[in-house]
């Protein structure tokens, strides 16, 4: 566990905590078959947490704003939130509700077939935000399109970075997409939402919806447009050992290098950084080697 700074900027991360058991596979399954996995561990997950657990590694401090059930994998969820550094004073439990949690297959090369069970009543009665909004930065996702909406419309309203981790299905936060300083998608979320994932549909949701929007793309360079022009900036070549959680990886730095005071280019350097060596499976930089 690595302990926050307090000195350092405060992200409130909002959206999906999940419980994820990872299954390492030699190859993707044959349907109707039985296989048996080659490893497998029980690790917290979901966008939210993700996040949350990368900023904390970095360096920063995180408030984690969402919920879970009062079901058997309670426990064990705040259980891995806890050994993450991540507070739970936030996290709220919901009575019926099923804490989300996923199957997750991993292949020889790295990457992830991730399957999430979720239950949709969990983001409906959350206690409202704290009031001043307090923090540095705010970082969603998509999963919750309540959580989602007053965590950008507040951080705007603060003149805080608002970013969006905007992973399919983006049209359920469509409106919420118009409070978002920065929007991260990924290629099957900006597939979702514009038709494609090329330039030309960075540029026009960029200009649009008046953010800054970038297109993460695994191991390719990330397309960036900041509503004038556009630009491209390299992904650090690395061996994949696990891609799961990568791309909250890299959400939770790009955020926190802005709530630090970087320009975008910066941050996303930052972020390309943390995601690389988190899919390597080596330990993230520190705060003062650039987040």
């Amino acid at each position: 566990m690595t302990r926050m700074d307090k000195n350092a900027p405060h992200i409130i991360c909002g959206g999906l905590i999940a419980l994820d058991l990872e299954l390492s596979v030699s190859g993707f399954p044959v349907a109707g078959a039985k296989h048996k996995a080659q490893a497998s561990r029980l690790v917290g997950g979901g966008g939210a947490l993700n996040a949350a657990g990368a900023i904390v590694r970095l360096g920063g401090q995180v408030t984690l704003y969402g919920a879970i059930g009062d079901d058997d994998l309670a426990d064990v969820m705040r259980a891995r939130i806890t050994a993450l550094g991540v507070p739970l004073d936030q996290v709220h439990v919901v009575a019926g509700g099923v804490t989300p949690h996923s199957a997750v297959l991993i292949e020889a090369d790295g990457d992830r077939t991730i399957i999430n069970a979720r239950d949709d009543m969990l983001a409906t009665g959350l206690p409202p935000l704290p009031q001043p909004f307090g923090y540095d930065a705010a970082l969603v996702d998509t999963r919750f399109p309540q959580i989602t909406h007053a965590l950008l419309t507040a951080a705007r309203a603060a003149g805080k970075p608002a970013v969006i981790d905007a992973e399919a299905p983006v049209r359920l936060v469509q409106d919420a997409l118009h409070h978002a300083s920065h929007i991260a998608f990924s290629v099957q979320g900006l597939t979702d939402y514009a038709g494609s994932a090329d330039a030309d549909a960075v540029a026009q949701v960029a200009r649009n919806l008046n953010a800054w929007v970038c297109v993460t793309r695994g191991p390719d360079p990330v397309l960036c447009h900041d509503g004038r022009s556009a630009y491209e900036i390299p992904v650090p070549a690395v061996v994949a050992q696990n891609t799961n959680g990568a791309g909250d990886t890299w959400h939770g730095a790009f955020t926190l290098a802005l709530a630090a005071g970087q320009g975008e280019r910066q941050a996303v350097h930052a972020a390309n950084a943390a995601a690389a060596r988190h899919v390597a499976g080596l330990a993230p930089c520190s705060a003062q080697d650039g987040v």
